[in-house]
């Protein structure tokens, strides 16, 4: 004879529950809860790698707000920067983008709590800049040892150098803190 258990576990284990049809309804009321759950946030998240000079945006939600100490107020946008790593020089690590924000710190966010700016992307000399020959950069920068890296004249400050095309992209590079590197 079944029990009242078996009873209520075989009358629910076969097909789909009415719970499982009110959740995979089309109704906006039902796909809004979607973009609370982990795929939701890494389907918005800022796609991965960025490129240094984008402009990129915090997203404030109860989620984002309690990941950091520090966070972003409400309508400061940033600009990604790349930063000298272990592994490289790099814009992000372990999922977290490295931002100069407009309020002033350099802070490590996550990719699923960043979207991309409403402003232009910086491509001035404060972080990025792209140049048709090195010629265009002898009354800036001298070569420093040892590498693609060039040293700015008057901050002393520490930049990258890679040929993109037929151009040649200088970035500037930051410490983990937000300082920018120096020799």
């Amino acid at each position: 004879m079944p029990s009242f258990w078996d009873d209520l576990i075989g009358k629910y284990s076969g097909g789909s529950s009415s719970m499982d049809e009110y959740l995979g309804g089309s109704d906006s009321r039902f796909t809004s809860v979607a973009g609370l759950t982990d795929s939701g946030r890494a389907a918005n998240a800022l796609p991965l790698p960025v490129e240094a000079g984008t402009r990129v945006r915090f997203t404030t939600n109860v989620g984002s707000i309690l990941t950091y100490n520090d966070f972003p107020p409400r309508g400061v946008e940033g600009t990604v920067v790349k930063v000298r790593t272990a592994q490289g020089d790099t814009t992000s690590q372990d999922e977290r983008v490295f931002v100069l924000w407009d309020d002033g710190p350099l802070r490590a966010i996550h990719a699923e709590h960043l979207r991309r700016g409403r402003g232009l992307n910086k491509v001035g000399n404060s972080v990025r800049m792209m140049v048709a020959d090195l010629g265009d950069l002898s009354s800036f920068f001298t070569a420093a040892a040892g590498g693609d890296d060039l040293v700015h004249k008057a901050t002393k400050d520490l930049w990258s150098l890679r040929k993109e095309g037929e151009s040649f992209v200088v970035e500037r590079l930051f410490t983990d803190d937000g300082n920018p590197l120096k020799v």
